[in-house]
């Protein structure tokens, strides 16, 4: 499956109040490594820090997900994806945090469970840019044959601007060098894509 638009971005969607309260929520909660996903990345479920150094923390808080789900349904319809989402289902989000010397490398989110596919990532970035030096976001086009196959992506790095992208992009976060950058992501899934 392929579109015509690789993501959409929403520029500082989310208030400063918003996303400090979002940030008191997640460090309160019991933090763990992130690990590894099922979408067909070696040691999938597990941990692999030569892939993925990060720690995460769940939040199900109603009020912090809505915003998050309003924002992914808004972008599937102004990207012209139209993918058919299971707006019904109970959502976590995944606090994540990015200290110094942590990363995410190249991974998608995609991966099908009991008939149903994980369509659309959400990331929101909760941090203000100069509180951290790296963490990028970046995309590898995999099928691009002509210029660069990678992108940066520059218009996230606001504190409260998110970007939304089907799950089956291959995407990663580059190593922070100073300090910590906090954000928040959120998948919605639909059934088999046809």
């Amino acid at each position: 499956m392929f579109t015509k638009v690789n993501y959409y971005y929403f520029d500082k969607l989310f208030t400063e109040e918003f996303c400090d309260n979002v940030i008191n929520v997640g460090n309160a909660l019991k933090d763990q490594e992130g690990i590894i996903g099922s979408n067909g990345e070696r040691n999938a479920g597990g941990k692999d820090l030569k892939v993925r150094n990060s720690n995460v923390a769940w939040i199900t808080d109603f009020k912090i997900l809505q915003g998050c789900k309003e924002a992914m349904q808004e972008a599937n319809r102004r990207a012209n994806w139209n993918f058919n989402l299971d707006l019904n289902t109970d959502l976590s989000a995944q606090f994540t945090k990015y200290s110094k010397g942590q990363f995410y490398d190249w991974h998608c989110d995609s991966f099908q469970r009991d008939g149903r596919n994980r369509k659309l990532s959400f990331t929101l970035n909760l941090s203000h840019p100069s509180t951290y030096v790296g963490g990028e976001f970046e995309f590898d086009y995999r099928d691009t044959k002509k210029g660069s196959r990678i992108e940066t992506v520059k218009h996230v790095k606001d504190k409260g601007s998110c970007i939304v992208f089907p799950s089956y992009m291959w995407h990663r976060v580059r190593k922070v060098t100073k300090g910590t950058r906090y954000s928040l992501v959120v998948w919605l899934q639909g059934d088999s894509f046809k």
